[in-house]
């Protein structure tokens, strides 16, 4: 740039680019200084706003740099920005009602600000398959980059960006990487599109998805009315289906969803078609579900209704899933305790836990223990479950069980699968002469055996720890 004398180019105080600036001594930068000091505040800001125009053009993007420039230093300011703001336990007690409470709102603005932000990297991440080049579903993958992200809160992401892949229903990914809707309300609206799905057209799923995430933008509408309306719109597609198309739905629209009410307590949900409505209720008003008084002391039942329901209806499923000495192939139909046991005393040295890491309490382990398949897994002190080699190409039940114990799930870094969905995997595979023994033994889901056998990837078995060479 070449500062241009008062009118003579340029108009007093004008400065204009050139096609080369041109050197400037180390004795002239006192005198540029000077001029620069003695500008007025009109001139001084025409002055920034030539530069910033010249910045633009060498950027080409209005003075911003590159998009992952701005990412990263975007990024790099918010948290030197939170350093400032952060403040120890002494300081924040001097901060007044007002203030607090605006630094609450800010706060939450922020985080709908940052989910949104990470969204939109989530779902450019997943269009790009970046889970899929190491074989990991995309809550795997989001839960092993990001691990302060909890398990719910990755499928969240995963449910909102699958179904935003619907061009009809993309709108629901665009208010969320707008900021316009938090992700757990979105979550809920994309379920719900996804069940849909299947018995609406484009059109319908177009507006039918308009409808709730516009309930779901709205701050006066609660999570609890949200879920309302969601379920309404399930209600108003059978009723405006024809008889035989309603039967159609709502086969498609059968489903079982849980969640947490409280530690030690889990509330299931079921949808299900007229038929398989009429065989639940079936158990639920059976014999089973009749009050039983106390045969010894002839008192009448003291469980309520719904106890009994409860009652009939576990009682079904576990004659369902009784099956002692089943092979491996329907040992996935099991419930499947680890009960740690002590082999000098005789008795569980610690609490009963399920394939996916629940908590079961001893005494209710036990009445499961009498109705479902367990087999209890010797643990030898680190943590290897007893060897039950077998001069055989499959992993007998117990051996199966033991993997289960010493694994919890699939082995494969980052993954996690249930080991009911798992296969035992021969470290030293069965075609190169391994042997089918627990220590040379892992469980993998079906996916990643295809990738450890796809890759020739070896692994490693100390003690209970299966370490992979991925």
């Amino acid at each position: 740039m070449e500062y241009l004398p008062g009118g003579e180019t340029g108009g007093a105080g004008a400065w204009s680019p050139t096609a080369s600036a041109p050197a400037v001594a180390d004795e002239d930068w006192g005198e540029a200084l000077d001029e620069l000091d003695a500008l007025g505040l009109a001139d001084y800001q025409a002055l920034m706003d030539e530069v910033a125009t010249v910045l633009g053009e060498m950027h080409g993007q209005d003075g911003r740099g590159l998009p992952a420039e701005e990412l990263g230093r975007g990024l790099e300011g918010a948290a030197l920005s939170l350093g400032r703001a952060s403040l120890g336990p002494d300081e924040v007690v001097t901060v007044q009602d007002e203030e607090l409470t605006g630094a609450l709102e800010a706060v939450g603005r922020l985080q709908t600000r940052l989910g949104a932000l990470g969204f939109r990297l989530a779902q450019q991440a997943a269009a790009r398959g970046l889970h899929q080049e190491s074989g990991m579903t995309l809550v795997d993958w989001l839960r092993v980059r990001c691990p302060w992200l909890s398990s719910r809160d990755a499928a969240q992401v995963m449910s909102v960006v699958t179904a935003s892949e619907a061009p009809a229903v993309a709108q629901i990914g665009e208010a969320v990487a707008s900021g316009d809707v938090p992700l757990h309300r979105a979550a809920t609206v994309a379920r719900t599109m996804t069940r849909l799905q299947e018995s609406l057209d484009p059109e319908q799923q177009e507006s039918y998805t308009r409808i709730a995430t516009a309930a779901a933008g709205r701050p006066e509408v609660s999570d609890k009315d949200l879920s309302t309306v969601c379920h309404r719109l399930l209600e108003d597609l059978l009723h405006e289906k024809a008889p035989g198309e309603r039967e159609r739905a709502a086969i498609a629209l059968r489903g079982v969803s849980s969640r947490k009410v409280a530690p030690g307590l889990t509330r299931f949900t079921i949808d299900a078609p007229d038929g398989a409505a009429a065989t639940l209720s079936g158990v639920l008003t059976s014999q089973l579900a009749a009050p039983a008084p106390d045969e010894a002391t002839q008192e009448p039942d003291p469980r309520t209704a719904t106890q009994r329901r409860f009652d009939a209806l576990l009682a079904v499923v576990n004659r369902g899933i009784s099956r002692p000495g089943a092979p491996p192939s329907t040992a996935r139909a099991t419930v499947i305790l680890t009960i740690p046991f002590d082999p000098e005393r005789g008795l569980p040295s610690g609490p009963a836990t399920t394939a996916d890491g629940g908590y079961v309490p001893p005494r209710q382990a036990s009445e499961v223990a009498c109705s479902a398949e367990l087999t209890p897994v010797w643990m030898a002190a680190d943590g290897e479950p007893l060897a039950l080699g077998h001069k055989a190409r499959y992993a007998t039940p117990s051996q199966w069980l033991a993997l289960v114990a010493r694994d919890k799930g699939c082995s494969y870094p980052g993954c996690s699968a249930l080991p009911q969905w798992c296969d035992s995997h021969h470290v030293d595979w069965w075609s190169r002469g391994g042997e089918t023994d627990v220590s040379r033994m892992a469980l993998l889901c079906g996916r990643h055996h295809t990738v450890v056998h796809q890759h020739d990837l070896s692994a490693s078995v100390d003690g209970g720890t299966v370490t992979w060479h991925v």
